[in-house]
């Protein structure tokens, strides 16, 4: 914007020496226009000004090590008035905060969330003479997701036995099953037609599905951010390793609000519960792996480089 004043100023200076030497009405004419022009323009951009809203835009999320990058986008109704600002990046996990830079792009090296904040905007007349501050909406958070980080001796899962076996809902199929005699509503397709025969009495199959206790993987959320690449790394790894062995588990991190929890099914919710561990805060203190959970199996995710 000083660049277009200066050339104004300039453009002023030149008319009116040439109103100075000329002295005729076409000089003062065009001294004139000259002199209205930023009001003019002033007075035609005031809709498009006061309607005017800026944002924050970039990807929802980026794979750690990929390239990104985010922008301010502007909109107005009418014609889009020329508009500057800054972004500033601060991450979630350690509250560190950050300049962006369009050149550098954002900072992927790491996994984490990124809040993304719009500051100093301002925008101007059609002729970039006048500036006013706009003002900002809410940060936009970009999360750059980790990549999976192989457990070099995965744990054995055969010490996570059933506790108790029940009634599978709904029936199915089912490696187990437990005989009983039938009863009014049972389905005639479980009925276990020979034993029923020498029996003499209708007995069913009723298949029987594992009734286990909890299983938690826990993490401390501390550490240097190549120790943070690692833990979300092997939760990843881990928590993908128990859902292809149909384990549910629950997900226990120490953050700086506490123990958060979260309960994973499916694969979208293995996702959605790292995303949320990527916007929180550090822990100040403590370890989660010094606190006592009554879980028939844990796994604790850990983030030195040699750890087994």
């Amino acid at each position: 914007m000083l660049g277009r004043r200066l050339c104004y100023l300039a453009a002023a200076l030149g008319c009116w020496v040439f109103y100075i030497a000329y002295g005729e009405w076409f000089s003062w004419l065009v001294l004139l226009i000259v002199l209205g022009l930023p009001w003019l323009s002033l007075l035609l951009s005031l809709p498009a000004i006061l309607g005017f809203h800026v944002e924050a835009e970039g990807p929802a999320a980026v794979r750690m090590g990929t390239e990104g990058e985010v922008w301010l986008l502007g909109s107005s109704r009418l014609p889009l008035p020329p508009f500057k600002g800054k972004l500033r990046l601060q991450q979630c996990i350690t509250g560190e905060v950050r300049r962006y830079h369009a050149s550098r792009g954002l900072p992927t090296e790491h996994c984490g969330g990124i809040r993304v904040t719009a500051e100093k905007i301002r925008v101007c007349d059609y002729l970039g003479l006048f500036a006013f501050p706009v003002k900002q909406k809410g940060a936009k958070t970009v999360l750059i997701r980790p990549v999976p980080v192989p457990v070099p001796e995965p744990p054995d899962l055969k010490r996570y036995i059933a506790r108790s076996w029940r009634p599978k809902f709904g029936g199915g199929f089912a490696e187990n099953h437990e005989l009983r005699l039938y009863r009014p509503g049972d389905s005639l397709n479980q009925i276990h037609w020979k034993l029923s025969a020498k029996t003499g009495k209708l007995t069913l199959r009723e298949p029987m599905e594992p009734q286990r206790g909890l299983v938690l993987l826990t993490m401390t959320l501390r550490g240097t951010p190549e120790a943070l690449d690692r833990k979300f790394g092997r939760l990843l790894w881990m928590g993908s390793y128990l859902l292809e062995q149909k384990v549910s588990f629950e997900i226990r991190a120490l953050t700086g609000d506490g123990v958060r929890s979260l309960p994973v099914t499916e694969p979208k919710e293995l996702d959605k519960a790292i995303d949320a561990l990527l916007c929180a805060q550090a822990a100040k203190e403590g370890s989660i792996r010094d606190r006592a959970y009554a879980a028939s199996w844990q796994y604790h995710i850990g983030g030195n480089a040699d750890e087994v």
